[in-house]
């Protein structure tokens, strides 16, 4: 695919901004106006108005699907909100809302065939590539998915949520039965905006309700002789019959994952088969996907989730995405190296089997390994003022991580033990430990004596947080005996065998430490001292080759945790001490 005809296909493809953002607004605006528009009171001749309306639970269904389903299905969300339309026009006798929801269908209509007829074109475009035929091997058994526990656990939810409104139903009948209608007078108003009624024999009750009264103003209710505690006012009845929203949506949302499934299943045949390959360029993208590209590579065409037949190749191609990701910037450099080495293999020209649209599951193949769609493809997102881009490996990256910088080990040992130069540390931190560990179970403690739970559990963790924190900058140290290097960082201290260790490594300010299948780090060494510890933890290790059998990492448990402890059981001692007793 050339860069004109890939620039043509791009050119089909409705801009996501359009239902990712502009739909969802919409559809907020039309529930306010709707909210807004409906002005009526509630009716004792027609309880539905405020009370059990089955009809609008299951219309909610429809609603919702028609702003859930926008980031994921946008074709059913406006199909959703179509249908939602023809049910409000049905039903609903507010201007207001009958306005609003028609305008929101109407868009959803226009959205709906713009993204029909873009997907046609797609296809259109990409048939008139040449392409090339390539014999595809079968692909490889799929077990139980995860879609489908998904949607056995959501069929579950559903069943068990109408199985509450029956036996809600059948206990709210069992008062209705027995109810008697009298006439109840407002005395006052709460708060929170509850009324308090007075019935004929002088008891009280306070309720919530949905109308505004005044007070004074009469109430017909119906009580229970039976049961004193029951209330129910004639024009607002008790509504279990939102639980039919919540098992229609769960039992929805069910078969989406269902047919997703089905879909994953064809696009990934038992069988060899003979398919037609698009030239095109692909390479990893950050966000766990790859990138597909024109074949000259000019005009990006969107993204597509796969994973390799093989377990164990597909295992480090996941792990090694974790080389685009920033938050792993911490992770060693020779583990860095080889995640990068990992991508460059699977970046380059392929071919795409299937087609071109969005919403397709096109396969890939390079070279002879086949990349099998786990979802859809996906063009790149817009908004109006940028567009997706690929978030891949940079060259530099590549060209400056392409080897680890061997050490010369040091001829003159400090004395050992030896505790490893860091940075200077805050002079505010060890007076900033004591402050909040002294402090803070006082605030908590008059938190709790004046009633404010909230504010004293929120306080509680806070302070544990910030004495993690700062137990963890106090407390962390390095140390370096002949037999071990002992790392003090977190709750534990960790036990590092210099016979263990395979490798030293320096990583700009920090050392990397290679044990086995492990990766210790060692950060916050003097930037000037860092070529220097270097060569002491190297030296360690060549002397400690004796060719004895290799010890096991081993760990202890270090100040911070104690204090953390500590700290969090004083102030949870302080809670219980200012629940029981009334100071």
């Amino acid at each position: 695919m050339t860069a004109d005809v890939a620039a043509r296909w791009a050119g089909t493809v409705v801009p996501s901004w359009i239902y990712r953002w502009l739909m969802p607004t919409g559809w907020v605006a039309a529930i306010v106006v709707s909210v807004a528009s409906d002005t009526g009171r509630c009716s004792v001749e027609d309880p539905t108005v405020c009370g059990p309306d089955r009809t609008f639970s299951l219309a909610l269904i429809a609603c919702f699907a028609a702003l859930v389903l926008l980031w994921w299905q946008p074709v059913l969300a406006a199909a959703a909100g179509l249908l939602f339309l023809v049910i409000e026009l049905r039903y609903d006798d507010v201007a207001g809302a009958r306005t609003a929801w028609t305008v929101y269908g109407a868009a959803c209509t226009a959205l709906l065939v713009w993204l029909v007829v873009s997907r046609l074109r797609q296809r259109s475009v990409a048939a008139g590539v040449p392409r090339r035929e390539v014999r595809v091997p079968a692909a490889a058994r799929i077990g139980v998915t995860t879609r489908l526990l998904v949607a056995g656990a959501l069929v579950l939810v559903g069943v068990g949520a109408l199985g509450l409104m029956r036996w809600q139903d059948q206990r709210e009948e069992t008062h209705l039965r027995r109810a008697v209608e009298q006439t109840a007078v407002v005395k006052s108003q709460t708060d929170d905006g509850d009324l308090v009624l007075q019935l004929p024999d002088g008891r009280h009750h306070t309720v919530t309700m949905l109308d505004d009264y005044a007070v004074g103003d009469s109430i017909p209710v119906l009580v229970d002789p039976a049961d004193s505690g029951w209330l129910r006012p004639r024009a607002e009845l008790a509504d279990y019959t939102y639980w039919y929203t919540i098992a229609g949506g769960a039992w929805v949302l069910a078969i989406l994952f269902v047919l997703r499934d089905v879909r994953l299943r064809r696009a990934r045949p038992r069988r060899a088969w003979t398919g037609q390959g698009l030239p095109v360029r692909i390479e990893p993208d950050s966000s766990g996907a790859f990138a597909v590209r024109s074949a000259d590579g000019a005009v990006l065409l969107g993204f597509l989730n796969t994973e390799l037949d093989d377990d164990e190749g597909d295992a480090r191609l996941f792990d090694a995405f974790d080389a685009l990701d920033e938050e792993e910037n911490e992770a060693p450099a020779k583990l860095k190296r080889e995640w990068e080495e990992t991508l460059r293999r699977y970046r380059g020209e392929a071919l795409l089997l299937g087609d071109l649209a969005e919403g397709s599951w096109p396969s890939l193949l390079l070279g002879e390994q086949v990349l099998r769609p786990i979802g859809p493809f996906r063009a790149p997102r817009r908004m109006p003022w940028q567009t997706e881009s690929v978030d891949g490996l940079p060259q530099d990256r590549v060209t400056r991580a392409t080897k680890g910088v061997p050490l010369e080990p040091t001829q003159e040992l400090p004395t050992l033990p030896w505790e490893v130069p860091l940075e200077t540390k805050p002079w505010w931190d060890r007076p900033g430990l004591v402050a909040v560990l002294v402090l803070a179970p006082v605030v908590i403690g008059a938190l709790a004596v004046w009633g404010e739970w909230f504010l004293a559990i929120v306080g509680t963790l806070i302070a544990g947080q910030m004495v993690h924190f700062v137990g963890v900058r106090t407390f962390y140290r390095v140390t370096a005996t002949a037999t071990d290097l002992w790392i003090r960082s977190g709750w534990f201290e960790r036990r590092v065998p210099w016979r263990s260790v395979e490798t030293v490594e320096v990583d700009e300010d920090r050392l990397n430490l290679e044990s086995g299948d492990d990766w210790h780090a060692v950060g916050g060494i003097e930037k000037k001292q860092v070529a220097r510890v270097a060569a002491v933890f190297e030296t360690l290790r060549v002397r400690s080759r004796t060719g004895l059998p290799v010890e096991a990492v081993g760990r202890r448990v270090a100040h911070c945790l104690v204090i953390d402890v500590v700290f969090l059981t004083v102030c949870a001692l302080i809670l219980v001490l200012a629940r029981w007793n009334s100071f």
